[in-house]
């Protein structure tokens, strides 16, 4: 008789403990796949910061030859005047500078 009011509660406190086991099964396993999640997002994030990296990089070496170009541009600009003020200032220099030139009436 003893027996038979033992085997009920042991049947409880066994189903008890495995329902215990079964629920820090489960929050074990929900903290890996959480984990696991953070983990893939915190990939994509490094792989998307990545790709931006790379296309902030290209965009830049396209700005840095544009101003190589301009800066270039320039510098044909600056010797192409200076070059037509050269000739401008040789055409002066090689006119005659005569006392009629100078003060006709």
């Amino acid at each position: 008789m003893v027996s038979a009011i033992l085997s009920p509660v042991q049947s409880v406190q066994s189903s008890s403990s495995a329902s215990s086991d079964d629920a820090a099964q489960e929050a074990a396993l929900e903290k890996q796949i959480q984990a696991l999640e953070d983990q893939a997002k915190a990939a994509q994030d490094e792989a998307d910061a990545a790709r931006l990296q790379q296309q902030a990089a290209a965009l830049q070496a396209k700005l840095d030859a544009l101003k190589a170009a301009d800066k270039a541009k320039q510098a044909d600009q600056n010797q192409s005047t200076t070059s037509a003020a050269a000739a401008r200032q040789a055409e002066f220099d090689n006119e005659p500078t005569t006392q009629s030139h100078l003060f006709s009436m």
